[in-house]
């Protein structure tokens, strides 16, 4: 679609995944820990009230993230990996590991009560859901810096004197 289009879907991809991912370690580590100190009553509230608000971050988030991912890959960095077989494998893996990510995303700020174990336990979940956000991020890292094997010697030293 051209540049800007392709600037801007990498730019909001990365700018949600930070605000989530952030939200995610802010709660684990700093809430979590200072909520506890509150009495029961107030501390349900408050979890009640945070849960509210924060599930529609989740929740559009997530719909940004797949958009902008599927954009991202399909229509610019697929066709530049074309014959990439590691590229392609490792993507696949983020991909599959950035589901799991949304499924605790959704368990931990949704109501349904058959992912309740998740939301009972959540400082562990919450630990597990960054971790395995790390692992993604350093994946799109590996990928956006590894360069690419079957591209033209022409294109990689163009690539590398633009970095």
């Amino acid at each position: 679609m051209g540049f800007p289009v392709d600037l801007s879907a990498r730019f909001l991809h990365v700018i949600v995944a930070v605000l989530l991912v952030g939200g995610a370690m802010f709660t684990r580590f700093v809430l979590m820990p200072a909520a506890a100190e509150l009495p029961e009553d107030e501390h349900t509230k408050l979890k009640e009230r945070i849960a509210n608000r924060w599930k529609r971050f989740v929740m559009l988030g997530i719909l940004v993230l797949l958009v902008t991912g599927f954009y991202n890959y399909l229509a610019v960095t697929a066709p530049a990996h074309k014959g990439d077989g590691k590229y392609h494998m490792f993507m696949g893996i983020k991909m599959l590991l950035a589901f799991v990510v949304f499924f605790l995303a959704s368990a931990l700020s949704g109501r349904s009560k058959a992912l309740e174990f998740f939301r009972r336990d959540a400082g562990k979940w919450l630990l597990v859901l960054i971790l395995l956000a790390s692992v993604v991020i350093g994946l799109g890292s590996l990928l956006k810096i590894r360069g690419n094997p079957n591209a033209p010697a022409a294109v990689v030293a163009t690539q590398e004197e633009s970095n």
